[in-house]
């Protein structure tokens, strides 16, 4: 069985990813991520969160990293996917829809792994698939996601990424100077908080112990 990406040897307990052959009861489907956090107010031009590097305090809602910048020693990454996921509430409070429609169109969401650019687009066009959807009656509120919570939604890329936990991965959301824009544009003034999540999902072989 294949998908273009995986094919299956059930026959022997195979799984071929990328050019990598692993055995099925060593591997599974999952995600690596990281979360930051943006101020309410006006942003300022050139504005840069950096990921997968402050992990202090975070908990799994916010992080799966607990060394920067690296997946545990031992264990195998074949990314076929990323994107970015602008949550909608930030701890208890709601995210109004206007922000994360802003922040969509105004950040860019960038992921190296050593110094190969992998991923680097605006978020708008980095759909992580993943999402709470729906319809809601609640004043002043929405159900907004960033593209459509759905598998479908964020396709694969065409050259999966493999990474070791000997190599760095690197990403940052960043907010450019839109200057260019007609009409006095600035960038975004935000009612409140907002954490934006990077998502790198594909088949992890686990290390040793894990």
């Amino acid at each position: 069985m294949a998908n273009g990406f995986v094919s299956f040897d059930s026959k022997n307990g195979l799984l071929h990813v990328a050019g990598q052959t692993f055995k099925l009861t060593e591997t599974r489907e999952g995600d690596r991520y990281d979360s930051v956090d943006q101020a309410s107010g006006l942003m300022t031009a050139g504005t840069e969160l950096v990921l997968f590097r402050d992990l202090a305090n975070k908990n799994t809602q916010d992080t799966s990293f607990k060394t920067a910048r690296r997946v545990p020693q031992g264990e195998e990454f074949v990314i076929s996917r990323i994107g970015a996921v602008l949550a909608q509430t930030h701890g208890g409070t709601m995210v109004s829809d206007d922000d994360i429609i802003k922040l969509a169109y105004a950040g860019v969401l960038e992921i190296k792994v050593n110094t190969r650019i992998v991923w680097d687009a605006p978020i708008v066009f980095s759909p992580a698939g993943y999402g709470v959807t729906g319809m809601t009656n609640r004043t002043d509120t929405g159900v907004v996601t960033n593209g459509v919570a759905s598998y479908a939604a964020s396709p694969n890329l065409l050259v999966p990424q493999v990474v070791t936990g000997n190599d760095d991965i690197d990403g940052r959301i960043h907010f450019p100077n839109n200057s260019w824009l007609g009409g006095g544009a600035v960038l975004p003034t935000l009612d409140g908080r907002c954490k934006m999540m990077a998502i790198l999902h594909g088949i992890i072989k686990q290390g040793l112990g894990r």
